[in-house]
């Protein structure tokens, strides 16, 4: 039955088509009786006593007393670890505004924890498998919902209390605590859906309580009714795992995964707990090794997923450490490499490149950017693999984010690793990845040509061969972003498709064209990509053949000759027949640009200088526009992440050529950080001559020597 149910699941996720939607869902409303499901009620105390071993407790207060006795990883939080932004965090909690996703909502009096955060409404009541939630107009997306209760905001008002004494804190926490139980009834209602949204919220609700020791509002009732919640929802996140038997082709399996054997760690007194683990790390295990590509780059492709990937995985493996309980050396392994691949990828902005599907999730619950996320991670992983070079991008300080899972002892052990500045090579190949960095002081440039994991994961999005690109720190070339997974006016779909990238489209058709919200019309095909560098330059030759059913294959070569920092971008298309080609450069938005004629043009954002870029062999019929995005043109609009979306800015080059055997046709950019002055000429089909070099297409990967002419 488990298969059948994850099926019911990625229907409503909109991961299976609508008609195969529908059927599901009758199949499943005739079959709901029979299907075996949890107890839709809340434990009471008697039932509560009964989880334990045989006798283990005679009083839920016994129980309370040893659990209580159980230290914290940490001793005491240090007073200057509490940042301004974590009590504004706990102050804007206590007067129930919310921000999630992109959605702002103030609660009167009570929060309604079933409230869509969209256009209005609440969400049924009704058991949780039996909800509707897919497109949905008048309740919206799900998600800020889902993210809502996470209940990450109950860490920092638990802070806010310790650092304060102010008891506003701690009695917001068991109001909100309280007030969700009631409303909650287990297995009932939207939040019994997602599994990684219920560990998301143990996780909050577990720190908080330790956060919580000693308050006199923070009463044993209150503790009971927490760990009661924590037992329903850990025995359904057990029951429901992502998993078919198979190795899961979502990372929801292990966030969900890592969720339940972190909570099955943290009580051993009950009865299920180490069939929780033991399930848990069966099926994390294998899921960690399939998912995660040699190179450390989990197989989706997208950063976002990543870093909580090895955020959750830090969250379990520093408590495995604790309890000294054995890990897997190859597991242990994969992590370091996943963390590994996050120190290249991070942007000069420190942020991580906004590739594919992003949901803007994090594990640990601190209102903290994704730079700051990265420096707590980087600190844990400099001391699970003493590792120097994680610790120089962990920054100075031991952040409370490693505080939390490592404490005081790991704080020593931080500081006893060596320091180095933080170094990296010119040149960065994740080649199992498909993603391939250049990197120069604050110059960076990431080409993504990589495998298609789809149908196993839906978040890929049809960019091939795009670009990203930083200069002197600021961004010059975007990504569009996600946006929503749940959008009925195809903004999504329009920010997964091949014009919302830095790429090429051939007759108007995209690498593959999105169906409904996570479906494609057909699979992306990625080719070679190889690097080669050179003391005055490196270059990235790649092609993909995702226009194999039309005739045409792309390829793109980018040089960045180091000298005077300029970058040369040449595509080449070959193939049969004539073809319309569109090329398209996105500018983060507020960049203005201004055509300073022949197809010369200047970036600039607040009135200084970022970029010049210049497209070369554009013969008379070439023609250049600067579209701006908007709900007309959705292509062009900018997600900087999840649920919010504005105008972006691009240019976009067209032109008609016809190919044939042996001969294709090219067009050359180039992005420098001032006007350079150009010498450029053919001298026949495939080889260029670009200020003082040769660029030789015939060659494999494409030969750059000084020219002699």
């Amino acid at each position: 039955m488990r298969t059948f149910q994850r099926l019911y699941e990625e229907m409503q996720l909109g991961e299976r088509a609508d008609l195969t939607a529908r059927i599901v869902s009758i199949f499943a409303a005739v079959l709901g009786a029979f299907r075996r499901r949890l107890p839709a009620h809340e434990l009471t105390s008697a039932e509560f006593l009964a989880v334990f071993a045989p006798h283990r407790f005679e009083t839920i207060h016994d129980f309370l007393a040893e659990h209580n006795s159980r230290p914290a990883p940490w001793k005491e939080i240090p007073a200057a670890l509490v940042t301004p932004d974590i009590i504004e965090a706990a102050n804007r909690a206590v007067m129930k505004k919310f921000s999630f996703l992109g959605a702002e909502f103030e609660f009167g009096e009570q929060v309604e924890w079933h409230h869509s955060l969209g256009p209005g409404g609440l969400w049924p009541r009704a058991h949780w498998s039996e909800i509707q939630f897919k497109n949905i107009s008048h309740l919206g997306d799900i998600k800020p919902c889902w993210e809502m209760n996470r209940h990450q905001f109950f860490v920092p008002l638990a802070l806010a209390w310790k650092f304060t004494g102010d008891a506003r804190y701690a009695q917001a926490v068991k109001k909100f605590l309280h007030s969700w139980c009631d409303q909650n009834t287990p297995e009932t209602g939207v939040n019994y859906i997602s599994g990684v949204d219920i560990g998301l919220r143990c996780v909050s609700w577990i720190f908080a309580d330790r956060l919580l020791r000693g308050s006199p509002d923070w009463d044993e009732a209150t503790q009971e009714r927490l760990h009661r919640n924590v037992y329903s929802q850990a025995r359904h996140i057990s029951e429901y795992l992502s998993h078919d038997g198979k190795v899961s082709g979502s990372n929801n399996v292990l966030g969900e995964a890592a969720a339940l054997a972190w909570i099955a760690l943290q009580y051993p007194e009950w009865q299920d707990a180490p069939r929780w683990l033991n399930r848990a790390l069966d099926i994390l295990w294998p899921a960690l090794d399939a998912q995660v590509l040699p190179d450390g780059v989990h197989f989706e492709a997208s950063f976002g997923y990543q870093l909580q990937i090895v955020e959750f995985l830090a969250l379990l493996f520093t408590e495995m450490r604790r309890q000294k309980r054995p890990l897997p050396s190859k597991c242990y392994a994969i992590l370091e490499k996943m963390t590994a691949v996050l120190r290249p990828a991070q942007q000069p902005d420190g942020g991580l490149p906004n590739i594919n599907d992003n949901d803007s999730g994090r594990v640990i619950p601190l209102p903290l950017s994704v730079a700051q996320r990265i420096e707590g991670v980087m600190a844990v992983m400099a001391i699970l693999y003493d590792r120097p070079d994680f610790k120089s991008s962990a920054g100075r300080p031991y952040p409370l984010y490693a505080h939390l899972l490592l404490g005081e002892a790991g704080a020593e052990e931080f500081r006893m690793i060596a320091e180095y500045p933080a170094k990296f090579p010119f040149v960065n190949e994740l080649r199992n990845g498909g993603l391939h960095i250049l990197r120069k002081n604050t110059d960076w440039l990431m080409l993504k040509n990589n495998p298609d994991p789809f149908p196993q994961s839906a978040h890929n999005h049809a960019d091939l061969l795009s670009l990203l690109l930083f200069l002197d720190g600021k961004p010059v070339l975007v990504d569009s972003g996600t946006y929503r997974f749940s959008d009925a006016r195809g903004i999504r779909n329009a920010l997964r498709s091949t014009a919302a990238h830095n790429t090429i489209t051939v007759d108007k058709q995209g690498q593959a064209q999105p169906l409904r919200n996570f479906d494609w019309s057909r699979t992306v095909k990625p080719g070679f990509t190889q690097v080669h560098e050179e003391e005055d330059y490196a270059l990235i030759d790649a092609q993909h053949d995702s226009y194999h059913d039309i005739g045409v294959t792309h390829r793109r070569v980018v040089i960045w000759f180091k000298a005077g920092d300029t970058i040369v971008v040449v595509d080449q298309l070959q193939g049969q027949g004539r073809h319309a080609l569109d090329q398209y450069w996105h500018f983060p938005p507020g960049t203005r640009i201004e055509d300073m004629g022949q197809m010369n043009y200047r970036l600039s954002a607040g009135g200084r200088d970022t970029a010049w870029v210049r497209l070369l062999r554009a013969k008379e019929t070439d023609q250049a526009e600067i579209i701006a995005g908007s709900e007309s043109n959705p292509a062009f609009l900018y997600s900087p992440r999840y649920g919010a979306i504005e105008p972006g800015v691009a240019l976009k080059h067209t032109w008609t050529s016809a190919l044939s055997e042996g001969h294709g046709t090219h067009r050359l950019t180039v992005f420098s950080k001032k006007n350079i002055p150009v010498e450029f000429g053919d001298v026949w089909h495939a080889e260029f001559l670009f200020n003082g070099w040769t660029i030789d297409l015939t060659q494999t990967p494409a030969k750059i020597a000084p020219s002699k002419i």
